[in-house]
């Protein structure tokens, strides 16, 4: 518990770091555009981040548990060409998307595709520094981008440049090639492929229901900004997405926590050892707390470094802040079903997680607007970490089952 906890606040850390780093940089893009253009930046950095998710559509931690339990070293070359197919698939999408949610001028699609390309770097580098439990450099593949957010958010603050929208998603978009240069701390093994196709069709349908729940968890704030479009025009994406952000920084917990456990219940497993459910309750109880804090400070930040043109955000903060306590809470929770190899229930989850939100939006959306869209984000966490509990306590029920038919067996 010591050891990871150590790993965590490492991993968290250095999270956050980058959340500031992009927080910034984000800020000065709020301040630097009107309502509208930042809407719309809101929106085509969210629709990036949640197709690019279709590169990743749960391979990456598919492949650490079972590079991990197995050692099959011909897992490497069927790791390549899965991404290699998934860019490619995510092309496409990208295209008609930018084409409905009319984003589609010329420099935003060329950004937005390099962008895709860039990710899909970072994805594969993330897999294999996640696997060899090599935490510094994992968290670096997100700090060199958030440095280069960084400088150029201090040089808008400064006055030394003004950027408009497709300059400052050129910004955004292209910061990902940085992780370009950990590329050099890969050991051999991982810088020779070939393209394998065999079994590739057996791969992806064993990363489908992961696959599936990734698109949604990492696509919900491009669900939401879409509502909010929907509902009135690009300038409550604007108010939505800045109160959405700073929410989001709960998630980090769940990213930090879920990038030391897994690999560590796999070697966990490995050596038949039981799943730790001490550490899941702890840190959950940790994160409640924190969300509590988490809501005071924000009201405090977003009055202070936004003003009053942000001012509608603040009656979205608490649910928002408090959504993405127990969306982190679910989100690590589900790294259980990966060391089972049991991922139908994660998209069981977010699949019915999704639908929840959709429902209440639809309900509360015409009503409450903004506020009704923050709630049902809420309800449906909620529903979600209850789901979570009830798989798993099944999943229990049913290994120990198989385990006593076994037994039987053999006597």
């Amino acid at each position: 518990m010591k050891k990871s906890l150590k790993k965590i606040i490492f991993v968290g850390f250095g999270n956050i770091f980058n959340a500031v780093l992009g927080f910034a940089f984000l800020s000065a893009v709020a301040k630097t555009l009107d309502l509208e253009s930042f809407g719309k930046y809101a929106l085509i950095t969210t629709l990036l981040v949640a197709v690019s998710k279709i590169i990743d559509f749960g391979t990456n931690s598919v492949y650490v548990a079972e590079a991990i339990s197995t050692e099959d070293k011909s897992l490497i070359n069927k790791f390549y060409t899965q991404k290699l197919l998934l860019l490619g698939i995510s092309i496409p999408i990208s295209l008609m998307l930018l084409f409905i949610l009319k984003l589609n001028t010329g420099k935003l699609v060329l950004y937005f595709i390099l962008g895709l390309v860039a990710y899909a770097i970072n994805y594969t580098l993330n897999a294999f520094f996640q696997k060899d439990e090599k935490f510094v450099h994992l968290v670096s593949l997100n700090t060199l981008p958030a440095l280069i957010k960084g400088i150029f958010a201090f040089l808008i603050f400064s006055g030394s440049i003004h950027l408009n929208l497709e300059q400052v998603f050129m910004i955004f978009s292209l910061s990902i090639f940085s992780c370009i240069a950990l590329i050099i701390f890969l050991p051999n093994e991982y810088k020779k492929f070939k393209l394998d196709f065999s079994e590739i069709k057996k791969y992806l349908e064993k990363c489908t229901p992961a696959g599936i729940s990734l698109l949604i968890y990492e696509g919900w704030p491009s669900i939401a900004n879409s509502i909010a479009k929907i509902s009135k025009d690009f300038s409550n994406v604007g108010i939505f997405s800045i109160a959405e952000k700073i929410a989001n920084i709960m998630l980090l917990g769940a990213i930090s926590i879920f990038t030391v456990l897994l690999p560590k219940n796999a070697y966990a497993k490995k050596r038949n050892e039981k799943f730790d459910f001490k550490e899941v309750f702890i840190i959950s109880i940790f994160i409640i707390i924190l969300a509590f804090f988490g809501t005071l400070i924000a009201r405090i930040f977003v009055d202070r470094f936004f003003g009053d043109k942000f001012s509608e955000s603040l009656p979205l903060l608490g649910f928002l802040i408090f959504a993405s306590a127990f969306t982190s809470i679910h989100t690590f929770m589900e790294h259980y079903f990966f060391i089972e190899e049991v991922t139908k229930y994660i998209m069981y989850i977010n699949i019915g997680k999704l639908a929840i939100f959709l429902t209440l939006s639809y309900l509360l959306v015409p009503t409450m607007a903004l506020k009704g869209l923050s709630l049902a984000s809420l309800i449906s966490a909620v529903v979600a970490v209850i789901a979570t509990t009830i798989f798993i306590k099944i999943n229990q029920k049913n290994s120990y089952l198989n385990q006593t038919t076994e037994k039987l067996k053999i006597n």
